[in-house]
């Protein structure tokens, strides 16, 4: 049977954070706070937001160097809508953001 040829190494995770990159993050009370605040006057309907979800982000901005920088995401929210992390870290508590378990996900 044939086999594909090999593709390139892929090494996961990155060594740092880039524009682009797809990670998930993690709510805190502050976001679910802010989205809250964010969809009432808009009367979105969209489903609710709870401490602690995790969500699939873009990473749209990178303040430093390294795996640790701080990044803006483009959160995207379960409804028409999305959310702007700022400065959120590498990290696996709330408001913080991971890096998916392979790049495929």
């Amino acid at each position: 049977m044939l086999q594909p040829p090999p593709g390139p190494a892929v090494f996961w995770p990155p060594s740092a954070p880039q524009i682009g990159h797809r990670v998930f993050y993690r709510l805190s009370a502050a976001d679910v706070r802010l989205i809250t605040r964010q969809r009432m006057p808009l009367g979105i309907r969209a489903a609710a937001v709870r401490t602690d979800d995790v969500l699939p982000a873009v990473i749209v901005r990178v303040s430093g160097d390294g795996p640790q920088a701080p990044c803006n995401l483009s959160v995207f929210l379960d409804g028409p809508d999305q959310y702007w992390a700022q400065q959120a870290v590498c990290g696996e508590t709330a408001g913080c953001w991971a890096w998916p378990t392979s790049p495929g996900v």
